[in-house]
């Protein structure tokens, strides 16, 4: 139960790096946002509900009770899927790059650039 919750947990953060969590700054370096009211936090609604996590099938050779680390490893793969995906869709409209994270109004910006707007 643990090593699902520390996979689940990675996969949902992942999401939230890759959908939303964003600190802009000003010219002078100083950060926009004023508070976690400007910044995406995933709660219970956005985690995964799907699936059951693989358990490693055997110990670490390189950890004395032969322990291994799960809630990195969904963490920087999963942060990595999502603008893949929008990135190679777009990429066949000839969109370009789109710069993490993929928020909705990012991709509606793309996505109008490219007269797409209509069938939005």
């Amino acid at each position: 139960m643990i090593i699902e919750g520390q996979v689940h947990g990675g996969l949902t953060e992942a999401f939230a790096v890759a959908m939303g969590q964003e600190i802009t700054y000003d010219a002078q370096g100083n950060v926009m946002g004023a508070s976690f009211m400007d910044f995406f936090l995933p709660t219970g609604p956005w985690k995964p509900r799907n699936g059951k996590p693989i358990s490693p099938s055997r110990p670490s050779p390189h950890h004395p009770i032969g322990a291994k680390g799960v809630g990195e490893s969904p963490h920087v793969e999963g942060s990595l899927a999502s603008p893949m995906r929008w990135n190679d869709a777009f990429a066949f409209l000839e969109a370009g790059h789109i710069p993490m994270p993929h928020h909705a109004w990012r991709l509606w910006k793309v996505a109008d650039g490219l007269g797409l707007h209509a069938m939005i």
